[in-house]
């Protein structure tokens, strides 16, 4: 098949567009034949290098955890999936497979969801890390609940935009930071309380709009983003952070003052677990008009090097995929 190839680490350079074998679905597995591939921080990171920790670079390497395509070859033993279905999934690459900048990936039954009638590969490619991170966040380890003011520092990227809109469908009131660029953007999403950080005090707008502090604050941008996050929550309430690899802060140390000030201090990577159900909810909210997605930016897969150097510069509003076939 053909996929988006590296070789080595290094820079968007390294992404090279050649042949590599195509993989064989395993038990419970199935091969899906890909439309479009969602690209995400994660892939800029894993491309130079920063995910050693977390699985082996093994080459030749294909990066992508998001795909949306067609069901195209079942594993032994899977059920409930025929092939010709339409299908979303954030793939087995975190597990060690080849990635989703490719003709070809398999994923795990249980992290593949049906692409709902109305939703097409390239916006059901722009759904599981970003939707699933926020989801998870909020849900599982923010703990969201009606009537709760939040806040989302970073609102306008893939992730961020997702989060305001979950914490609004859950109920509660919403508070997102971004640029001047993108404050109407927020505003179109129903944000409560728009703060352009360029323009204005982070930290006074918020002590304004939540005097009594928030009851919880979801950081999608790095520590040194919001160096007072602690002081803007409630004691009782949540600090939640998506971890990025390069900005983290000294993590033991920033639990450690959480829990005097008795705010619980969660970092938040995405998991598999409940992957399947949560896709198909989220999926079927977008298309019943719950969810708005974001603003999608199409790249060929040839060039998933210039998708990577607009990504990597941290300030892309919305969402990033390649288009690798027409199905």
């Amino acid at each position: 098949m053909h996929a988006m190839i590296m070789n080595e680490t290094g820079g968007p350079e390294v992404l090279q567009y050649g042949e590599i074998d195509t993989p064989e679905p395993a038990a419970g597995e199935v091969r899906i034949r890909v439309a479009y591939a969602g690209v995400n921080p994660a892939d800029w990171k894993n491309r130079q290098g920063m995910l050693a920790a977390f699985r082996p670079y093994v080459f030749p390497y294909v990066l992508g955890f998001d795909a949306a395509g067609v069901i195209d070859a079942l594993g032994e033993g899977v059920t409930g999936l025929a092939v010709g279905d339409r299908v979303v999934t954030p793939t087995n690459h975190g597990q060690g497979a080849q990635g989703s900048y490719a003709e070809y990936v398999v994923s795990a039954v249980d992290r593949v969801a049906p692409i709902p009638e109305g939703l097409g590969f390239a916006e059901a490619a722009a759904l599981p890390v970003a939707a699933l991170t926020a989801w998870q966040a909020l849900q599982h380890n923010g703990g969201v609940q009606p009537g709760q003011q939040i806040l989302v520092h970073g609102g306008s990227g893939g992730l961020g935009g997702f989060a305001v809109q979950f914490a609004r469908a859950a109920g509660a009131r919403v508070a997102a930071t971004c640029s001047t660029a993108n404050v109407d953007y927020l505003k179109d999403l129903g944000v409560d309380r728009v703060i352009d950080y360029v323009t204005e005090d982070v930290t006074a707008a918020v002590k304004e709009w939540a005097p009594d502090g928030l009851d919880l604050l979801l950081n999608t941008a790095g520590a040194s983003s919001l160096t007072h996050g602690l002081d803007l929550v409630r004691s009782g309430g949540a600090f939640v952070s998506i971890p990025t690899l390069v900005d983290d802060g000294d993590i033991p140390a920033d639990i450690a003052a959480a829990a005097e000030r008795g705010v619980e201090r969660i970092f938040s990577m995405m998991t598999d677990v409940d992957t399947a159900p949560a896709l198909t909810t989220i999926a079927r909210m977008v298309v019943d008009g719950g969810v708005q997605l974001p603003e999608i930016r199409e790249f060929d897969l040839r060039d998933a090097p210039a998708a990577h150097e607009a990504i990597q510069t941290g300030h892309t509003r919305g969402k990033i995929v390649l288009k690798v076939a027409d199905l």
